[in-house]
């Protein structure tokens, strides 16, 4: 019995150690603290973006969206990451990137925010994807001819070879001419 009141107090004293130094499990925010918190991960988000820092705005918005995963806010902010990445001041953005965000609020269970701009900003990204890939894609010089000025040329041409086939004519008849004259002449 001894033994068992003497390991009682040590056995509660490394539960109580070993609980202080384990991270208690943390609990979702409440949606009364995001709403409050979403505002100013938007507004430093918008700051960052406004003053050429893509980068950070979305950083901002993607720990806010980790931090609040699966809240409406959380979805929104991938809509604000792919309108950031998509803005052709963003130098790092592409518009692959924004597909890939906007696929990530479409297929979002539950509530979607902005959900018909969101399909707006995907069908923008694709048609600026296609139009840098064709941009980037060389292709043969296009000619475009004035063909009544070509038909004029082509005309003044045949009359131009007309004239010297005449003449050419004309002159190989002289020479024949000449060439029987010559030939009457000698013995």
């Amino acid at each position: 019995m001894r033994v068992r009141t003497a390991l009682l107090p040590a056995m509660v004293a490394a539960a109580a150690i070993a609980g202080a130094c384990s991270q208690p499990r943390s609990r979702p925010p409440s949606t009364a603290v995001q709403a409050t918190t979403w505002p100013a991960a938007l507004a430093a988000a918008q700051r960052a973006a406004d003053e050429g820092r893509y980068a950070d705005a979305d950083r901002e918005l993607a720990v806010y969206a980790e931090l609040h995963r699966g809240s409406r806010e959380a979805v929104e902010s991938a809509f604000w990451r792919a309108l950031y990445s998509l803005d052709p001041r963003n130098a790092a953005g592409t518009p692959r990137d924004a597909v890939a965000l906007v696929d990530t609020l479409l297929l979002a269970r539950g509530e979607q925010p902005r959900r018909v701009e969101a399909l707006v900003l995907r069908r923008t990204a694709l048609l600026v994807d296609s139009l840098r890939r064709a941009v980037a894609t060389p292709k043969p010089p296009v000619i475009v001819r004035d063909t009544s000025r070509d038909l004029a040329r082509e005309r003044q041409f045949e009359e131009q070879k007309k004239a010297l086939r005449d003449s050419l004519e004309l002159t190989l008849a002289e020479l024949e001419r000449i060439r029987r004259a010559l030939a009457e002449r000698r013995p």
